[in-house]
């Protein structure tokens, strides 16, 4: 049998599921893109390589994943290497379009 979601290289409702974990492997590069409707609009977007049952994927956070990243593990994504969240699915609507996004849920380190 063939799975399916192992043709997915980004995170996303395809390749993960809820409560799965993810770590994160990378400190990640910015991408400029551009508004397929409007050519003249161009946004950033963080890519995140990851860690998921030990597949490597890409995480691109959204507006409301960022806050909790940041909140969390600082400005700086090279403070992120090493850390982990817990996958948490949500109705999203971007561009139109209502999907599932990923919400992170911080795994708390236990301290010595």
């Amino acid at each position: 049998m063939v799975d399916t979601s192992e043709l997915e290289s980004f995170l996303n409702d395809k390749s993960a599921k809820e409560g799965d974990i993810v770590e994160i492997v990378g400190d990640g590069v910015i991408e400029v893109k551009t508004d397929k409707d409007n050519e003249k609009r161009k946004y950033r977007v963080l890519n995140l390589p990851v860690k998921l049952n030990g597949r490597e994927l890409i995480y691109s956070p959204n507006r409301d994943a960022m806050p909790v990243l940041q909140k969390a593990f600082g400005m700086n994504t090279a403070d992120w290497v090493g850390k982990k969240f817990q996958v948490k699915l949500y109705p999203k609507t971007a561009f139109g379009v209502t999907k599932n996004a990923i919400l992170p849920v911080i795994i708390e380190e236990k301290k010595a």
